[in-house]
């Protein structure tokens, strides 16, 4: 079962991993309660849906299997269990649950009960103050996004886009005859990329970069899959259709940035010898991804 609420093994209770997805967060107000506890990375929790409360989000069981909520999670340090339960006013407040993670461990969660989150707004790509966007081309080079958006915590999940072509065909403003890369809709093709989970300001800042206030990018809501096998939302940028040209190539450092990038988040050997001959100049032959 997805929710195990009485049967906690005696190392799940002592050695207890929580999963937080609200205040709870790195660089959110709560996170000190933390202290002591270790980061292990970010992890998704199946079954939940999440509401917007004001200064704090809530999680409440979801009838909706493909329903998720993003979070962080930390292995607590002794008594750090009972410490939360004090901040989540446990029982009352918030129920704590054991729950199975997208990956197949289990973790601690507070979750709340459907009535207390009515006429609450659901929490856009359950996800409390960022937003998963999924990566494919230059972005995924560590250097380059860190420098366009400066609290990225470095962290990155490896996921599959199906039904997108990838390609060069997003035209340059300075050099009309070079291209960056883009995706289009193709059913059966199928892209890889990262989801990095970037904070509202950060997403901001990329939206400047990427042109989207003047038209280069637009936005799209895509269905990515993970290599746990789970599906979530998250957003990308899909060249405008005044910009899009096919035949483009790309410059050698613009190659050079995806092909370290890919490297970099271990994207799979087959995709990265694809794009390195994508990006070589000559893909004559070369089929799209998935063909």
């Amino acid at each position: 079962p997805d929710t195990v609420e009485s049967m906690a093994s005696p190392s799940e209770l002592r050695n207890a991993l929580v999963a937080v997805y609200g205040s709870l967060k790195r660089g959110h107000g709560n996170h000190h309660w933390l202290h002591g506890a270790r980061f292990l990375g970010r992890c998704r929790l199946p079954g939940l849906v999440m509401h917007n409360l004001g200064p704090y989000p809530m999680a409440v069981p979801s009838s909706q299997r493909h329903q998720l909520i993003h979070a962080e999670l930390y292995r607590l340090p002794p008594g750090g269990l009972a410490r939360l339960d004090t901040l989540e006013d446990y029982p009352h407040e918030y129920d704590r649950r054991l729950r199975r993670l997208s990956d197949g461990r289990r973790a601690w969660v507070y979750v709340g009960r459907p009535e207390q989150v009515l006429g609450c707004a659901t929490v856009p790509f359950g996800d409390w103050g960022a937003t998963p966007v999924f990566s494919y081309g230059s972005n995924l080079d560590p250097q380059q996004l860190r420098h366009r958006c400066s609290s990225w915590d470095g962290l990155a999940t490896v996921a599959q886009l199906r039904g997108w072509r990838w390609r060069i065909n997003k035209r340059s403003q300075r050099q009309p005859q070079l291209g960056f890369a883009g995706i289009e809709r193709c059913g059966r093709s199928r892209c890889w990329g990262a989801v990095h989970h970037l904070s509202h300001a950060d997403r901001a800042a990329l939206d400047l970069r990427e042109g989207v206030p003047i038209g280069q990018y637009d936005h799209a809501v895509v269905t990515i899959r993970s290599r746990c096998g789970d599906s979530f939302p998250a957003l990308t940028y899909v060249p405008h259709a005044d910009v899009r040209v096919p035949g483009l190539r790309s410059s050698s450092d613009y190659a050079a940035r995806i092909l370290r990038g890919a490297a970099h988040h271990g994207l799979p050997l087959a995709w990265q010898r694809w794009l390195r001959r994508r990006l070589s100049g000559d893909p004559a032959g070369l089929p799209s991804w998935g063909d």
